[in-house]
């Protein structure tokens, strides 16, 4: 759904406007949601993506994900206050020209839940100069402060969200909400608002979010249950940048670090996770990874798990943000890592192997969690961190002042040898304190992994409460033997035949 949530509602129109049904787009919100899921044909594509197999039951008609029926008489009132057709009940497009947010939402409901899609920017890549505007603004529905172009789309899809509550809401409903990328962050304030004045029954998802308050948000919101999932090779939870509230060629904590040690990789890390642990953004939820087999491997051989250490859980972005700090072109590096963050190939494609990685533990591995190669694999992985970190020795002062002068780097320009050896001094201590914390951080994340490798996954872990339908084994036999899906489990190496074949 938050990947879904890119599609148009109906037919895409610029300038936005609303359209009466039939909504015939394949792959469109309408069209899923009415013209197939309606009417029990199963989707396969959703905006651009394909294909995708849903599991699929027949439920009756209080269990559908609701779209309202489009009849203009029986619904005059409301098509008089500005519902006059579907898309106008369940799609957000802000087109206001003083907000200007270009913020999407879609909202849907059943006698269960009530979901909440948001989307974030259409063309992130595009778009970064806009949405580097992180100057924080008082979040006024709750504690703390947000990013303000984050508050500024909130505010915009707050009214959309109350409305549709106000109308459809019985008070017994889950709250879902989701977001990928920037509409991760949208959806955190959203949730947070929905915990506060609406219900404690909430659920949270973000995928590949950036950071969207401060640590008194942070504090203040550890009620609300939120899922954060990360692609370990995404750098956008690096986001907002710690100079994005100021001028970033200003000498920030980190920056001599990254010139503070021959070795440029360990370097790079510890700046990364300096800046990041002095930044006045902070991360909200619990946070799952999905971690490659092996160095550089796609999102489909991912595996899904809870390193609980920063030089893992944020090395993308750590090494992302002492990259930028090294070379100052923070467009051109998003660029270059955008692919990695994707919600089709990169969230969606990983979502779907490791759902098919648990199911296999359960059917075939007793509910063993990683394979013995597995756990071979992101062992070799922790440990090669670990040896990295434990090379990291810094220069002299003289080296390091050579080196800086040898690069032409403008952020020291006009120091003074006095200056320049503050600078430095208080460079070393941080890179000293943070492998002084990561190092048995790193350990304990080894210990973790071994425990983990060794936790039993049962059916509820993969299906919930649908694991005691008694005919769950036959649909899913029956979605495995889709050639998609197979597809994907032979690139999960989800199998003994395919483990041995990737390892």
């Amino acid at each position: 759904m938050s990947a879904f949530v890119y599609a148009p509602f109906s037919t895409a129109t610029k300038p936005y406007s609303s359209a009466p049904p039939p909504y015939s787009a394949l792959g469109n919100i309408g069209y899923v949601l009415q013209n197939q899921l309606g009417r029990r044909i199963r989707p396969t594509q959703f905006n651009t993506a394909s294909p995708y197999h849903l599991l699929c039951e027949e439920v009756p008609y209080s269990k559908r994900l609701e779209i309202m029926p489009y009849d203009p008489a029986r619904y005059e009132r409301e098509a008089q206050e500005g519902w006059r057709n579907p898309e106008d009940v369940h799609f957000l497009h802000d087109t206001d020209n003083e907000t200007d947010t270009n913020t999407q939402a879609f909202i849907t409901h059943n006698d269960k839940i009530v979901l909440i899609s948001v989307r974030g920017t259409q063309e992130f890549v595009a778009d970064a100069s806009r949405d580097a505007d992180a100057r924080q603004v008082l979040y006024a529905e709750g504690e703390g402060q947000a990013h303000r172009g984050f508050y500024e789309a909130f505010q915009a899809t707050k009214p959309f969200v109350e409305r549709y509550l106000n109308a459809f809401y019985t008070g017994e409903q889950t709250l879902v909400v989701c977001g990928h990328s920037l509409g991760g962050a949208i959806a955190l304030l959203l949730a947070e608002w929905l915990r506060r004045e609406w219900s404690s029954d909430i659920q949270l998802y973000t995928f590949g979010a950036p950071r969207a308050a401060d640590a008194a948000f942070v504090k203040a919101a550890q009620p609300l249950t939120h899922h954060r999932i990360v692609n370990h090779n995404d750098p956008v939870p690096a986001l907002p940048l710690p100079w994005m509230d100021a001028e970033w060629k200003l000498a920030l904590p980190g920056a001599a670090l990254v010139y503070s040690s021959p070795a440029i990789g360990i370097a790079l890390l510890l700046a990364g996770i300096v800046n990041l642990q002095g930044d006045s953004y902070e991360h909200h939820g619990e946070q799952w990874h999905f971690m490659p087999r092996k160095p550089g491997g796609g999102s489909e051989a991912s595996v899904l798990w809870q390193p609980g250490c920063a030089l893992v859980d944020e090395q993308s972005c750590a090494r992302y943000v002492g990259e930028i700090g090294l070379d100052g072109d923070m467009p051109n590096r998003l660029a270059l890592a955008a692919t990695h963050h994707l919600s089709d190939r990169g969230y969606a494609r990983a979502a779907l192997t490791n759902l098919l990685r648990w199911n296999t533990s359960v059917e075939e591995r007793n509910g063993k969690l990683f394979t013995e190669a597995e756990t071979r694999d992101i062992y070799a992985q922790l440990l090669s961190t670990a040896q990295l970190l434990g090379s990291w020795q810094a220069r002299s002062f003289n080296e390091f002042r050579w080196e800086i002068r040898r690069r032409g780097e403008m952020r020291f320009y006009g120091k003074s040898d006095l200056e320049l050896r503050a600078i430095y001094a208080d460079a070393i201590e941080q890179g000293e304190r943070v492998r002084a914390e990561q190092s048995p951080a790193l350990t304990r994340t080894q210990q973790r992994l071994l425990a983990q490798a060794e936790r039993l996954v049962t059916p509820r872990s993969v299906f919930g409460e649908y694991a005691e339908r008694v005919d769950l084994a036959e649909l899913v036999a029956q979605w495995r033997a889709i050639n998609d899906n197979q597809v994907a489990e032979r690139l999960a190496a989800v199998t003994q035949e395919s483990d041995r074949t990737f390892a």
